[in-house]
């Protein structure tokens, strides 16, 4: 779990909407700010009724409270365990600044760690304590032809979400691993939590920054025949099937152990490979 400490002792401002008009309070709020205690029966809401901006706090529609404001930048620890993607929440507005690596595996901005406006996120078995507030941050500038891969599976075709940063990126189906098939929109989607998957679809996903109109790229599907038994893997094979890679030394030849049809990809007599779904 992530953790905080703040680098100097928090203050507190009284902030009050009279008559239900809006106020702003003059301080410096770059430290982050917390409602501590609300003082009036009209409730207190963050981004709704109070909120911060660059001149202080500032209270509306009859809200009154008493607000934390912390005198110096936070230290925040946050770790992807096991390699896993993991997201801490905190108010990055004043900036946020690597302070000390905590894992052996190195952590990189917009590769293994990076922040937005509603916390910092690390992958790749990034650990590490960061300054958030700190003077001079260093401003995440995703990369434009990068991306992380997540793997999502449903298990005994139940729904998984699997939590991932989506907010103005485009997210497509790198390489299914399944063989139910992974139809956008349909066993697999996403919103701004994440990533979902359904009816058995299992899948990478490749997460990246950009327009969410650009045409989805080709598939990646594994289709293996276990034992030597007849398998079909669920696939859109329209626009065509290649073969990728095989995957053991019984040959894989079209039309004789694999193939497809407009129902997907077959593979039999030992083959497995993966195969190259054209979109």
């Amino acid at each position: 779990m992530p953790t905080a400490t703040t680098a100097q002792t928090a203050r507190t401002i009284t902030c009050e909407s009279v008559n239900g008009r809006y106020v702003t309070c003059m301080t410096d709020t770059s430290g982050g700010v917390t409602l501590q205690r609300q003082l009036s029966g009209t409730g207190c809401v963050e981004n709704r009724t109070w909120g911060v901006n660059n001149q202080g706090i500032w209270v509306d529609k009859g809200c009154r409270g008493v607000f934390s404001v912390a005198a110096g930048p936070t230290t925040l620890t946050c770790r992807s365990v096991n390699f896993k993607y993991q997201f801490c929440q905190i108010d990055t507005r004043g900036g946020v600044r690597l302070a000390r690596q905590l894992s052996d595996t190195r952590c990189t901005l917009n590769s293994s760690w990076g922040y937005d406006n509603r916390g910092i996120w690390v992958d790749k078995g990034c650990g590490a304590e960061f300054l958030v507030g700190a003077a001079n941050p260093i401003t995440p500038t995703p990369p434009v032809n990068s991306g992380q891969v997540i793997r999502c599976e449903s298990a005994n075709n139940r729904r998984v979400d699997c939590p991932v940063n989506t907010r103005q990126a485009t997210v497509t189906l790198r390489r299914q691993l399944s063989g139910a098939a992974c139809v956008p929109n349909r066993t697999w989607g996403y919103d701004n939590r994440g990533i979902w998957v359904t009816s058995g679809c299992r899948g990478e996903f490749l997460v990246a920054a950009g327009n969410a109109n650009v045409p989805p790229k080709d598939q990646l599907v594994v289709c293996r025949s276990r034992n030597g038994t007849y398998i079909r893997c669920a696939a859109n094979t329209r626009r065509g099937v290649l073969l990728q890679r095989q995957l053991t030394n019984r040959p894989c030849r079209q039309n004789q152990t694999w193939g497809f049809d407009n129902q997907g990809i077959w593979v039999t007599q030992g083959c497995e490979a993966e195969f190259l779904v054209r979109r």
